[in-house]
């Protein structure tokens, strides 16, 4: 056993030894300037995503890229392809809502207005409804609706319910949608008059016994959605399938329903698409006015034209546009980007709204930018179907630009998905380092991934940036969008030196 006083002095030589090691160290290692350390990590991030770009996961991909700091006359870090008009799926939404809340602002409001000539408890003649495009729309709202005009002391109409939809145009597919015939979610139509997106909730549940019709059920509930169902209750050991889809039948939607279910069976809710907005929101308010206590003389439902200066009976207003295009990036929503898109048409330019004056829109406050027309191609408002053709550097431009103008620049970073956190990012980057460090707008389509934003990191450091693969070969999705996740996860690498 080593004594305690030669134990103390072995500890003592030891530290000396160190100290003076380090001290050599320091002598003979060259010593890096702030220059020269930034340098030597601007090329350790150049080889990183060179390496990650010939990833054998992109192989037979394409990547076109843009990486740099947000100074207006900051020099590229890395550049691949970046002035390459491509596909960039629902990236094309960065460029709407930048229009959008640059020309609107951020705390622009929908109102929703109902008009008729009230006389204690009765409407002598039609409820006339003016729509505006309200995106945000609910059958919950209608609720609300019906609720006050009761507790207004409304009791019957002696008329019917009318509508209002000179705002926007009559077409109720976007541009290129009708390229599609699907009932998908993410495909919807749109309407001056539209609520819950102008989708439904089908749910399917077993019957309480084998052979019993199993129950189908439709949120929210109304006379314009029609089902059809041949789905029966089976044992318990039989495999449970479900086919349902959605189509437009005369002037009202069908759902379709077919298969089986096991007992027990509890189901998910489908979302899918209608296909008359107005029709579909209409007929939710007739029930909800007559669930609530309100008798309509008439039960069909027709036009009118909201008087100018008469005083409205009830006015629903929506949240601020911000919060709007706060829901529109982080989820991706087409429908509120296709929405959005009329109603900025009808509000730069008079209504009608309508999808070409949206785009024209757009256009005008690219050119303001710096973007300028005909250098790129956007046929609608939320990318889909292959309808953009925009390079990196025009996203981010239209990034820095929005980077920079605190009129509407918070509200607009603050759209895009957060990293490990909500949105379209909310499990991606978990438990890495890049957690809650980047935002940004994601993009999806058979053969396109895309993710641009801003990375930023706790020394108040910050990159913009846009990674697009396209060419994607069938199946090689996720591992590309692996490759595009490590690249964020590199700029915070780099930003954090």
């Amino acid at each position: 056993m080593t004594p305690p006083n030669t134990r103390r002095l072995m500890r003592r030589r030891l530290t000396t030894l160190g100290v003076g090691l380090f001290a050599l160290c320091a002598l003979v290692a060259p010593r890096l300037s702030g220059a020269e350390s930034a340098a030597a990590a601007r090329s350790w991030l150049r080889k990183r995503l060179a390496a990650l770009q010939q990833d054998p996961r992109l192989a037979g991909a394409k990547l076109s890229a843009l990486v740099v700091g947000p100074g207006r006359s900051a020099k590229p870090i890395f550049a691949a392809d970046a002035h390459r008009p491509v596909s960039v799926a629902s990236n094309a939404k960065l460029l709407t809502s930048a229009a959008l809340l640059a020309s609107l602002g951020a705390d622009y409001r929908f109102k929703t207005a109902i008009y008729g000539e009230q006389k204690g408890a009765v409407v002598e003649g039609d409820l006339c409804l003016e729509a505006r495009g309200d995106p945000s729309l609910t059958d919950a709202h209608l609720w609300r609706i019906a609720r006050d005009l009761y507790a207004g002391g409304l009791r019957r109409v002696s008329g019917g319910l009318k509508l209002d939809l000179s705002y926007f145009d009559g077409k109720t597919l976007p541009p290129l949608f009708e390229t599609r015939r699907s009932d998908a979610y993410y495909r919807p139509a749109v309407g001056a008059l539209s609520i819950n997106e102008n989708v439904v909730r089908v749910r399917v549940q077993a019957g309480a016994a084998p052979g019993d019709p199993a129950r189908v059920s439709v949120e929210p509930r109304s006379r314009y959605v029609r089902v059809r169902s041949d789905v029966r209750t089976v044992a318990g050991r039989r495999r449970s399938w479900i086919g349902l889809r959605t189509r437009g039948r005369g002037l009202r939607t069908e759902v379709r329903v077919r298969g089986r279910v096991r007992v027990g069976y509890r189901g998910r809710p489908w979302r899918k698409r209608i296909a008359h907005p107005d029709r579909f929101a209409a007929a939710t308010l007739l029930g909800l006015l007559a669930r609530r206590g309100i008798k309509l003389g008439q039960t069909t439902v027709g036009r009118c034209k909201a008087p100018k200066k008469a005083r409205a009976l009830y006015v629903h207003a929506s949240r601020p546009l911000g919060e709007l295009v706060r829901r529109m990036n982080k989820v991706s929503s087409n429908f509120m980007a296709e929405q959005l898109l009329k109603v900025l048409g009808a509000e730069r330019y008079g209504a009608p709204g309508s999808a070409a004056k949206g785009l024209k829109a757009v256009a005008e406050h690219l050119a303001t930018i710096g973007v300028p027309r005909g250098s790129y191609t956007l046929k609608n408002g939320s990318g889909l179907y292959e309808a953009s053709a925009i390079s990196p550097a025009q996203i981010v431009a239209v990034l820095r630009a929005a980077y920079h103008d605190f009129r509407y620049g918070p509200d607009y970073l603050a759209s895009l998905a957060i990293s490990g956190a909500d949105g379209t990012l909310a499990h991606r980057f978990v438990g890495s380092g890049a957690e809650r460090y980047v935002r940004a707008k994601t993009g999806t389509l058979s053969k396109v991934i895309a993710l641009s934003g801003v990375a930023g990191a706790s020394k108040r450091r910050r990159l913009l940036f846009a990674f697009v693969v396209t060419e994607l070969p069938k199946g090689a999705i996720r591992k590309a969008r692996a490759v595009v996740d490590e690249m964020a996860r590199a700029l915070v690498t780099y930003l954090e030196r």
